[in-house]
């Protein structure tokens, strides 16, 4: 009888609300919502109250969700599954649709939740809406949980995998810069493809300009693929060009230096290098500190595309110094010419009187002078001589 009583109680309060709204402030609608939830017997009852609360989509009955939350982060887990399931289901509910109305006053009682709950699910959704919440606060704990999860892996693959994709979420909504160093490992992790192409998407929009971050990792980090990440992270990035500049310098630097007898890092080392050349072709900026190293790859020898790459850099760049570093390589190999030492490929050679061509500087026409009588092939003569006329 009392059951059937409470329930004609909750039928009327409801029916009232739903045929007088305009007569009904928005102080009483809350009021009416939260007696008949905090009077609901069962969970059952509850998670059907929620339900219609929520449908209202409406920020006036924020405090019923932070109180309803604070409730059921106090209560003790049921030991039946099936008020155990329904009590997660609630709380998930109700810390979406906080999330979804940005009501940041909830962010607390959110972290409670999310700090204490050992369902991956009900964490994720605890930590997304903490970034829609803009808690920032919470960015530093929120980014360990993800270098965490990044770097010690457990056996829960698919839970571990949702926090992680929410850690991502949460942080790139924060726009911390504390949280792009653990989003770029994830980047670059043993993690799914889904995973690591959202931390990806993510890293432009958490740090603006990450050079400091960067170029600390290519300069620092032992892993030549963690370098390539950086190099390649930076050259996405919105860094004023100077910046990308110093970044691809260093790439060159240790793409040069970097002593390894495996294979695959002999490659990913001239990846590198190829990338931080590229760079600078599309920038086309004077970067005077990168021009002797550069010139190094010049002289490296064992591979055509990156000798090329290398001169395209240089005759990007609009100083002297990258002119006198090609007018150099060209009298190298006018000299090896005149030796009687042919080239291995005329295509250096060709690829280098453009190169100072291109530059419009009249710095090297004496070597250019000297390319068009020193016995190279007929069409390296034409080359320098149409260099010649250009200056």
């Amino acid at each position: 009888m009392k059951r059937i009583l409470k329930k004609s109680v909750l039928f009327l309060a409801l029916f009232s609300i739903l045929l007088a709204p305009a007569v009904v402030s928005a102080d009483e609608v809350t009021e009416v919502w939260s007696r008949v939830y905090f009077t609901a017997d069962t969970l059952h009852q509850k998670y059907e109250i929620m339900l219609s609360i929520i449908e209202l989509d409406n920020r006036d009955v924020a405090p019923i969700l932070i109180e309803a939350l604070e409730e059921l982060a106090e209560q003790m887990l049921y030991f039946d599954r099936s008020d155990m399931v329904i009590q997660n289901n609630l709380k998930v509910l109700i810390i979406s649709e906080l999330g979804d109305l940005r009501v940041v006053e909830a962010a607390p009682v959110i972290f409670t939740v999310m700090k204490e709950t050992k369902d991956p699910y009900l964490k994720g959704g605890a930590l997304i809406a903490l970034g829609k919440t803009g808690a920032g606060q919470y960015a530093r704990e929120i980014a360990l949980i993800l270098r965490n999860l990044t770097l010690y892996r457990g056996d829960d693959v698919v839970g571990e995998e949702a926090i992680a994709f929410s850690c991502i979420v949460a942080l790139k909504r924060l726009g911390d810069p504390v949280g792009y160093m653990p989003v770029f490992l994830a980047s670059n992790s043993g993690f799914s493809r889904k995973i690591r192409k959202a931390a990806k998407e993510a890293l432009p929009t958490i740090l603006e300009d990450p050079t400091e971050v960067l170029l600390d990792v290519v300069e620092n980090e032992s892993s030549i693929q963690l370098k390539l990440a950086a190099l390649k992270a930076e050259s996405m990035s919105s860094a004023p060009v100077e910046n990308k500049a110093s970044v691809a310098s260093e790439a060159i630097n240790q793409g040069l230096y970097y002593k390894t007898s495996y294979i695959k890092d002999i490659a990913l080392l001239r990846e590198l290098r190829l990338l931080a050349l590229e760079m600078f072709i599309t920038y086309e900026t004077a970067y005077i500190v990168a021009v002797p190293l550069i010139e190094k790859v010049l002289y490296l020898d064992y591979d055509l595309s990156e000798t090329i790459y290398a001169l395209e850099a240089l005759s990007a760049m609009p100083d002297k110094e990258a002119v006198q570093a090609l007018t150099r390589f060209l009298a190298f190999q006018n000299s090896r010419q005149l030796a009687g030492i042919t080239p291995r490929d005329n295509r250096v050679v060709i690829a280098t009187i453009r190169a100072i061509k291109n530059a419009k500087s009249k710095a090297g026409s004496e070597e250019l002078l000297r390319a068009k009588y020193a016995g190279y092939p007929a069409v390296v003569g034409r080359e320098a001589d149409k260099a010649l006329r250009s200056l």
